[in-house]
Order: C-alpha cells, then sequence, then structure tokens
C-alpha cells in the first residue's frame, strides 16, 4: 500500500506543473490525474480514459531529479491534444503506416521502430512548450538528459541502428532547437563515433533527420503533417534496408 506521503508528493508535483503551464500561458483544460504504475519499465506516459488525461509514472521515477520535467512533458502532450495539433490527430498515423505496408511489406520491428521515430516527431514539437516552461536549472537537467540518450556504437542489426540513429539525432535536434547544443562535447563525438562507423551514407541520413525534427513545425496543418510524416518514414524505412553497410563489409 502506498503511503499517504506520495499521494500528496504526486498532488503537489501536478499542482506545480499545472500552475507553471497556466502562468506560461499553456492552460489545461482537461480534467488530469497523475498515478503510480509499480511496474512501469519507462519513467512515464499519459492516456486518455473518458473526458480525463491520466499520466501514469513508474515507482523509480518518484525520486528523480527530472519529474518535474515528465509531468511537464506529458501535459504539453495534453496541451497540444487540446488544440487539436496534427501532430496529435492519431488517424494520420495510422493513414501513413498503412499506406507503407501495402506499398513496401513493412515487417513488425520496421513498424515498432518507426512508430517510436513518430514519437520523436511529437515529442520534439511538444517540447517547445515544455522548454518555454522550465527555468534555467531544469534546461540544464534536460541537456544532461538529452545527451545520455546518444549511442555511440551501432548494433549490427540495421533496422535497430536505424532507430538507434534516429533517437541520436532527436537529443541533438532537441538541443539545437533550442540553441543548447555545444559542438564539441561529450554528447557530439558519441554521435561522430556512432555515425562513423555506419558509414558515409549514414551521416548524410543523420544530418537530414536531425534537420527535419530540428525544423518540424507544429503550426503544420493536417495535409503538410500528412505529407512531412511520409518523407520522414520513407527515408527512415530506406535506411533500415540500406545494403550499405554490407557492401562496406565484403
Amino acid at each position: 500500500m502506498r503511503a499517504a506521503s506520495t499521494d500528496k508528493q504526486l498532488q503537489n508535483t501536478l499542482e506545480w506543473a499545472l500552475g507553471r503551464m497556466k502562468q506560461k500561458g499553456y492552460p489545461i483544460k482537461s480534467r488530469v490525474a497523475l498515478n503510480v504504475e509499480p511496474n512501469l519499465a519507462i519513467m512515464g506516459y499519459a492516456r486518455k480514459e473518458g473526458q480525463t488525461h491520466r499520466i501514469l509514472i513508474s515507482e523509480w521515477a518518484l525520486d528523480s531529479e527530472m519529474l518535474g520535467g515528465l509531468v511537464l512533458h506529458e501535459l504539453s502532450h495534453v496541451y497540444f491534444t487540446e488544440q487539436g495539433a496534427s501532430s496529435h490527430d492519431s488517424q494520420i498515423l495510422e493513414e501513413v503506416v498503412e499506406e507503407l505496408r501495402e506499398r513496401d511489406g513493412l515487417r513488425a520491428k520496421e513498424t515498432e521502430y518507426l512508430i517510436d521515430a513518430f514519437n520523436h516527431l511529437q515529442n520534439v514539437m511538444v517540447d517547445d512548450v515544455v522548454f518555454a516552461v522550465m527555468g534555467d536549472k531544469e534546461r540544464e537537467m534536460t541537456k544532461r538528459f538529452f545527451a545520455e540518450w546518444v549511442s555511440d556504437r551501432p548494433t549490427g542489426d540495421p533496422v535497430a541502428d536505424a532507430g538507434l540513429l534516429c533517437r541520436n539525432a532527436f537529443a541533438v535536434a532537441s538541443l539545437k532547437r533550442r540553441s543548447l547544443f555545444d559542438k564539441g562535447n561529450d554528447m557530439y563525438y558519441r554521435n561522430e563515433s556512432f555515425v562513423s562507423v555506419l558509414g558515409p551514407k549514414s551521416g548524410e541520413d543523420f544530418e537530414w533527420i536531425e534537420d527535419f525534427l530540428e525544423k518540424a513545425s507544429p503550426e503544420w496543418d493536417r495535409k503538410r503533417f500528412r505529407d512531412e510524416l511520409q518523407k520522414y518514414f520513407d527515408r527512415i524505412l530506406s535506411l533500415m534496408r540500406s545494403s550499405s553497410k554490407l557492401d562496406d563489409l565484403r
């Protein structure tokens, strides 16, 4: 049974985050609940239950210095949903994935990593709100958080490595988008190491995906968002199926 002090901590964190969002011009109109899910492997996520948006966080996240930032991030997803943003229209994702299945015969693993890539696109947009709401101390914590995301060594699996490249691009784009990326830091060299092992074309792919995420606009209407998502997925799928790495090893 969870202690009453934990429930109070959750409520205080939620009220703080809602207050900060409102103060900065991003009020949440929906009912929001914050709960712990003991066996959750990730830090947390949000889902809609009827008229309520429920944010579920892992038990271990309660002791993380990033708890406040996590709640702000999930509330920003709620805000985008309330605003009717194209990035949060689930039908668009379903349409584009279904077209790819029919055209290219997507495998389950490819679909999984494309969904991850879609999440990166959503997150880089909603984090515009998060960074606008956070203070300087929280921004520094977030910089360290993104630095830990960057992989420096490929796995040898083209599909998984395409996913890691997208993850690296998301981390770099997230900081570049807010003029917080320091070229020449450990994060930069870890990614350079990763890309160099994959080969020269992977460097081009990284630059394209990073630039795409850095410049992605939450103002895109439905048609523009759908078109851009199609191009983004096409690039990633091409990277997943590239034989350049095999050619280099021959």
